[in-house]
């Protein structure tokens, strides 16, 4: 089944209430969930995820100042759940993307960043 390749890479600068009832969604919908800690800010989406061909770096970067998750391998119909999960459960994460060809080679923090923006340009 498809599911078994949903990964879910989840920064979050403090845990909180959020955190367990994020992961409780995860857990149940079968996702496995990969914590990213701040000193990882710098690493590519694909060598987080632990894809082939990423390399480890050693650029520094700024960590995400808000909590973010990154989808990967998600079908429509199951990040629709997700996110009818999360709102059932009063988890909100404004930081979301989905893996692309596109940003599996940005750092965490640029992917960060481009959110920001776009979150920004979203609200104005």
């Amino acid at each position: 089944m498809a599911a078994s390749r949903e990964k879910v890479l989840y920064f979050a600068p403090q845990p909180s209430e959020q955190t367990a009832a994020l992961k409780t969604v995860l857990v149940r919908m079968g996702v496995r969930i990969k914590n990213v800690e701040a000193a990882s800010a710098g690493q590519t989406v694909g060598f987080l995820l632990g894809r082939k061909g990423f390399v480890e770096s050693d650029a520094p970067a700024e960590a995400p100042s808000a909590p973010m998750l990154v989808l990967d391998g998600f079908t429509e119909k199951r990040l629709e759940i997700l996110l009818r999960e999360m709102k059932a459960h009063g988890v909100s994460v404004p930081y979301k993307a989905i893996v692309t060809e596109h940003n599996i080679g940005w750092s965490l923090s640029a992917l960060f960043a481009e959110l920001v923006r776009e979150h920004e340009a979203m609200h104005q």
